[in-house]
């Protein structure tokens, strides 16, 4: 059968010149009792980033040699130098002689990819710092990418209840115009899910939704932290599962993240001591997963995210963001079946795919879904990224996923000539 070549751009604002070329899974910090050692573990666990947050010069610096030898990228924060801590400030002056040497002596480190800016800033004046410091980064170093991360809905100021969250956000947006839209939830430590109802309630459907809304709005790539630990405040496991990080993985992708950020790998994938933690093995599993997925994710639009009705199904926040599955071009259901979410994209001529995730992290479920009229059908394999054809004549689907997890399908008219797929960076 044919492969037809597509090439990609890399995404983000052509007018910058950091833009993001490969799909990117990284993590927090990973400090252990033995910097190299964590490092070389989140290599082997498929990390292709791991981000400093909270760090002063001489941690900085340690980490940064680290990466260098063990060879996986990091972004820096220094403390003494720049950035902040949502209201708290390492040094939020804009000191351009003093950054300007810093960039400098560490031009060196070819795996530095760029400065952890500050990690979520919601007060306005620590908005306007990032801000200035982003602009500032960005002209003095524009190969590198200065990073910031939103704080999430359930902060104390700017929330969905108050009805604030979204005039947040655009502020956040326009003032201090990120590289990439990175936002944190973690929902098993803010919200305690009961075992009926899990995750169908929680707000995390409405932060991604904004993401999602002002990510193709201003051109401007979504990345999303999902929680890998029980207990993200202390850095717990306790009985966390691979499941429940799955599910939140799968989920980020539902809505066209880029980019999935673990928190983090502490004493869940990794212990303090440096060794293989409880979900070293789940996690090196999903990251390669959804790397070969991700060959694919970055060259799609998302064009619908469609929820079975239980998902905050009395949240009046919500409504705005609740789409019908009439907008599919593929679905033809009333509703879809209970506790599964379908993620709906495009790429630049037209292919359209489906990705299809059951929420529940407790349970296999099978979903049956009509469609439109009769499609050729591929599935994007989450072992090389390949696609193979699923079935070639179906106007009604059958899948079966396990507990979190999710499948990515393409959609074609069953009249046409079949062809695969090959997405390749445009160079």
């Amino acid at each position: 059968m044919e492969t037809k070549i597509i090439y990609r751009k890399p995404l983000g604002n052509a007018t910058r010149k950091y833009r993001q070329d490969n799909f990117v899974i990284s993590t927090f910090r990973a400090l252990t009792k033995n910097t190299r050692r964590g490092l070389e573990l989140c290599k082997d666990l498929g990390f292709d980033m791991v981000e400093f947050g909270w760090v002063n010069p001489k941690d900085s610096y340690e980490c940064i040699t680290a990466c260098e030898e063990v060879g996986i990228d990091g972004v820096i924060q220094n403390w003494d130098l720049f950035g902040g801590f949502q209201t708290t400030e390492g040094d939020a002056t804009v000191k351009v002689d003093a950054l300007k040497k810093y960039v400098e002596f560490t031009k060196k480190y070819k795996h530095l990819v760029g400065y952890y800016v500050w990690d979520e800033p919601y007060e306005d004046d620590k908005i306007q710092a990032a801000g200035e410091l982003v602009d500032v980064f960005e002209k003095i170093d524009p190969d590198r990418m200065p990073f910031t991360v939103a704080i999430p809905s359930y902060n104390t100021k700017w929330t969905w209840k108050n009805g604030l969250f979204e005039s947040y956000l655009r502020k956040y947006m326009d003032i201090i115009n990120p590289i990439v839209l990175s936002l944190d939830y973690y929902p098993f430590k803010h919200y305690k899910p009961e075992p009926a109802t899990q995750l169908d309630n929680n707000e995390i459907f409405l932060d991604l939704a904004l993401m999602r809304k002002l990510s193709l709005e201003k051109q401007v790539p979504m990345w999303f932290y999902f929680q890998a630990q029980d207990d993200p405040k202390t850095y717990k496991y306790y009985n966390f599962t691979p499941e429940k990080m799955r599910s939140q993985m799968y989920l980020a992708l539902l809505y066209g993240s880029v980019g999935l950020q673990n928190y983090n790998v502490y004493e869940g994938a990794i212990t303090e001591d440096a060794e293989p933690g409880p979900l070293y093995f789940a996690t090196k599993d999903m990251n390669r997963r959804c790397h070969q997925l991700g060959r694919t994710f970055m060259a799609l639009t998302s064009v619908g995210v469609f929820h079975s009705p239980e998902v905050l199904a009395q949240h009046s926040a919500f409504d705005e963001y609740r789409q019908s599955i009439a907008d599919s071009e593929v679905l033809a259901d009333k509703d879809l079946p209970f506790r599964c979410s379908v993620g709906e994209f495009v790429d630049a001529e037209g292919n359209r795919y489906l990705l299809i995730n059951n929420r529940d992290y407790a349970k296999k479920r099978e979903f049956k879904l009509k469609l439109k009229k009769k499609f050729r059908i591929y599935e994007v394999s989450q072992d090389d990224g390949l696609q193979s054809v699923k079935t070639n004549r179906a106007q009604n689907l059958s899948v079966t996923l396990q507990a979190g997890d999710a499948v990515l399908l393409r959609f074609q008219d069953a009249e046409e000539k079949a062809f695969l797929i090959d997405y390749v960076l445009e160079k």
